[in-house]
């Protein structure tokens, strides 16, 4: 979590945000909790709303996305597997969907 917590500050929110993340908690108090600390490490000096969406991953596409791309640099680091990482690696990500 702390690497995420990192990472998170980076990002400035400058308006009402939404954030889709995968669904690993079920009970409703550890939504609430990992709410709570998610929205408290962001860079929100000025307290815009954050909607956290704890959705299946099967249904949003772009956590798909932030899966694969999570899982290739996994296997770099933690497998010494550099395959996936090598196919990724210097291009951009580019919005591949559209809600309709």
């Amino acid at each position: 979590m702390l690497g995420l917590i990192v990472t998170i500050r980076v990002i400035k929110i400058t308006s009402t945000t939404k954030v889709i993340v995968d669904r690993s908690k079920s009970k409703h108090e550890d939504i609430r909790i990992f709410n709570e600390r998610f929205s408290s490490s962001l860079n929100n000096p000025n307290n815009y709303p954050i909607n956290i969406t704890h959705a299946n991953s099967i249904k949003e596409k772009g956590v798909q996305i932030a899966d694969l791309l999570v899982w290739s640099i996994f296997q770099s680091l933690e497998h010494n597997n550099s395959d996936f990482i090598d196919l990724i690696k210097n291009k951009n990500v580019i919005e591949v969907f559209k809600k309709h």
